[in-house]
């Protein structure tokens, strides 16, 4: 496949040094694609959101809810963004009976 480039925040990357970030409502990151890797390129946003949800009714759902997806080269990924990180949106008793209903299941 031929090296794609991208202009993200005002510089030009190859598209496999990119990743697309989705977002959640309350501003927080917790997702990521690769943007390019091997023959699979998703160089426009519509295609990072067929690959991360594949169903229709998926990427409508997560919309409506507000979620977003944010193209950023790996070293802004790696100098901002945190996956690991729990969000401070979600309410602690809520995780935790999240926690408790799937160890019981």
């Amino acid at each position: 496949m031929p090296e794609l480039k991208v202009e993200v925040d005002g510089g030009l990357y190859p598209l496999t040094n990119c990743t697309w970030i989705t977002w959640a409502p309350c501003g927080c990151p917790c997702g990521a694609l690769t943007a390019a890797f091997g023959d699979e390129a998703f160089a426009t946003e519509e295609q990072a959101w067929r690959e991360h949800y594949p169903l229709k009714r998926e990427r409508d759902k997560y919309q409506r809810q507000g979620y977003r997806m944010e193209l950023m080269s790996w070293d802004r990924y790696r100098a901002e963004i945190d996956l690991a990180a729990r969000c401070p949106h979600v309410k602690a008793k809520t995780s935790q009976q999240t926690l408790d209903a799937a160890q019981a299941s």
